[in-house]
């Protein structure tokens, strides 16, 4: 097996085992290489430490969904008169489709996402700051802009409520499908844009009622 292989191996089996134990601290080394089914020496080889192979599967995916969501933003900004809605969807798109189209894989990294959200080192371990503030910088502009009398602050609340209605619904699993029966019987695909269609709908809006109260109208709604 190469190595490019074997790292992939390992990056899978960790993004899994990080998943369902808990996070960053819920799994040993030893722990991470039979899940991956690779000797101890290996996991050090290609990594060196927990620390940093926890990073590395942070890396690849968000890395990944940080340029598909800067793509999005310049499309959605770069028409002349810009919508919350295109620039709601260029943050929330990739994140779904990314999700839902990598399976097993997709769905561990949303739970994962979402404990490192929650946990009370996430600020002392940096990975959200590094793979995720840029990305923040960028839609508070696009914010901004759109809503150029709304302050900081409200800019920031909006974000991160947008943030958090994506990634609880993203680490939620068959929840919605066991609340709802039409959900049940649909193909996956038609849950999938069902999904992000409420999801835009109801962040854009959210975030309309609380930059426009601030704004003086409703621009970009």
């Amino acid at each position: 097996m190469s190595g490019a292989s074997t790292r992939e191996r390992i990056l899978d089996a960790a993004e899994r085992t990080f998943a369902e134990r808990g996070g960053a601290d819920g799994a040993s080394m030893r722990d991470l290489a039979a899940a991956a089914d690779v000797r101890l020496s290996q996991l050090s080889y290609y990594f060196g430490s927990k620390e940093a192979l926890y990073r590395a599967v942070f890396a690849r995916r968000a890395d990944a969904l940080a340029l598909a969501r800067g793509t999005a933003l310049g499309v959605a900004m770069a028409v002349s008169a810009p919508d919350i809605r295109a620039v709601v969807e260029a943050f929330i798109g990739p994140s779904v489709r990314q999700r839902f189209a990598e399976g097993v894989q997709g769905a561990a990294f949303a739970q994962l996402t979402a404990r490192e959200a929650v946990d009370p080192r996430e600020a002392a371990r940096g990975v959200l700051a590094e793979h995720f503030d840029p990305t923040a910088s960028d839609f508070l502009a696009a914010f901004a802009r759109l809503y150029p009398g709304s302050s900081p602050a409200c800019r920031v609340d909006a974000y991160l409520f947008m943030v958090g209605a994506l990634v609880m619904t993203m680490a939620s699993g068959d929840r919605a499908a066991r609340l709802d029966q039409e959900r049940r019987d649909a193909p996956p695909g038609e849950n999938t844009e069902l999904l992000l269609e409420h999801l835009i709908t109801f962040c854009a809006a959210g975030i309309v009622g609380l930059l426009a109260r601030r704004n003086g109208g409703s621009a970009g709604a």
